[in-house]
């Protein structure tokens, strides 16, 4: 299928078939019921993982700085994954209800892609290439950063992270907490953190969501295919 095949009056969103960056804007648009046509790349097999799906129309495909992931909106062509998903906030109502609200949700947005980056030292780095280093890491580093989160949390009190209703901030969170989570391959850290586990039960419960996680979202790796872990679909907790 080729962007240019598609319906105009539906957003296009472009990607490699993994869940990285793009996972929190499928929830969103799962979440708001609104119509959107995957472009999935793939990469190739073997030792080389060649990226040439994605390469050979990177250039031509109208965008002001070419990248995954990318929409396209009508006219609108835009890259950066934040960006993307703020976008999507704007039109769907998911970015708070005042400018207070909103400025947490970019805040807790930005804090979770900061989390997501630093579990790339297990996904795509050196700690991932055995059990005990990513246990070990998963006992120091995600368990101290996630505790920020489940701390947050237990503070503000909210059914959701941002007042009393879902926001951007909802499936940006789920997702890269849940990444994290995946690297405590004994599933004992969700125990100690009782407020994520509410959280994250709350965003699975919600309408369109949980069937997409069940569903579409299970299929998918959380990373790249030359990761260290995660380049293969997980078994589901």
């Amino acid at each position: 299928m080729s962007a240019s095949d598609t319906d105009q009056n539906q957003l296009v969103l472009g990607y490699w078939t993994m869940r990285g960056f793009a996972e929190p804007i499928r929830l969103a648009l799962h979440y708001s019921n609104t119509p959107y046509t995957e472009k999935l790349y793939e990469q190739g097999k073997g030792q080389e993982f060649s990226r040439e799906e994605w390469l050979s129309e990177k250039q031509n495909v109208g965008l002001d700085f070419p990248n995954l992931p990318y929409l396209f909106d009508g006219g609108l062509k835009m890259t950066q994954s934040k960006a993307i998903l703020y976008y999507i906030g704007r039109k769907a109502n998911l970015m708070g209800k005042t400018p207070a609200e909103e400025a947490h949700v970019m805040m807790l947005c930005e804090q979770a892609h900061d989390f997501r980056l630093k579990t790339y030292e297990v996904f795509y780095g050196p700690e991932g290439t055995t059990k005990e280093r990513r246990k070990n890491f998963a006992d120091k580093v995600i368990s101290e950063e996630l505790k920020k989160f489940d701390d947050y949390f237990g503070k503000h009190k909210t059914k959701f992270a941002v007042g009393d209703h879902p926001t951007v901030a909802d499936f940006q969170l789920y997702e890269y907490i849940d990444a994290g989570l995946a690297i405590d391959e004994e599933h004992t850290l969700i125990e100690k953190l009782p407020n994520i586990k509410q959280f994250m039960k709350t965003v699975r419960e919600l309408p369109s969501v949980g069937d997409y996680i069940t569903k579409a979202h299970a299929q998918l790796p959380l990373n790249a295919k030359m990761a260290q872990f995660g380049g293969k679909v997980l078994e589901q907790k």
